[in-house]
């Protein structure tokens, strides 16, 4: 029975976070209330506030959530059995399609980040870095000698395309999922391993 509840606080917990994440990306985070996302969720406010007691306890949840699933993704394709340009194509897919599934989270997660105050966006943060060092470090072996300082340009650079995707990539186009991860991976590719030593 306790494994019941268990399950039922969780769904519950979820289907905020599903409502919250729409409803921020809809109406923009400073907009949205907490009276909408529990109207948006067929929920009282009491019951709102029994999960998250405030609105940006709400934000950083679903902040912190999203970006340790995108990590754990990144993550499991580096620890592949893989060449390490295999790596980086697994990469971007698993990145695409983590954020397609998610996609109203991720792009909360890259425009909102900034209203949390300063203490609350720290955690968050290091969660980006974490994930930078990840791809930086893969970029490494993929094209070792490079100088130091040209590692972290081209992270962001991928992680910036990635990213933004979400912004304009639509599932059912013209442009299917599995053509685009190998449209974006090549693109990178080649212009990453033209760069001299």
């Amino acid at each position: 029975m306790p494994r019941v509840r268990a399950d039922d606080y969780q769904a519950k917990y979820q289907a905020i976070m599903d409502c919250a994440a729409a409803l921020f990306a809809k109406e923009g985070y400073p907009s949205a209330k907490m009276q909408d996302v529990a109207r948006a969720c067929g929920a009282t406010k009491s019951m709102l506030y029994h999960y998250f007691p405030t609105k940006d306890d709400l934000l950083f949840a679903l902040l912190v959530e999203h970006l340790e699933r995108v990590i754990a993704s990144v993550e499991e394709a580096i620890a592949a059995e893989a060449q390490p340009r295999d790596k980086l194509q697994g990469l971007v897919r698993v990145y695409i399609q983590k954020s397609a599934q998610s996609r109203r989270r991720h792009m909360v997660a890259m425009q909102d980040v900034k209203y949390l105050p300063k203490a609350r966006q720290a955690p968050l943060i290091e969660l980006q870095r974490r994930l930078t060092r990840l791809v930086s470090d893969l970029l490494r072996t993929i094209h070792p000698g490079l100088p130091d300082d040209v590692y972290m340009p081209y992270t962001m650079m991928l992680i910036g395309m990635l990213n933004w995707t979400d912004m304009w990539y639509r599932p059912g186009g013209a442009i299917k999922s599995q053509d685009l991860c190998e449209r974006m991976y090549r693109l990178f590719l080649k212009g990453f391993l033209a760069e001299k030593a």
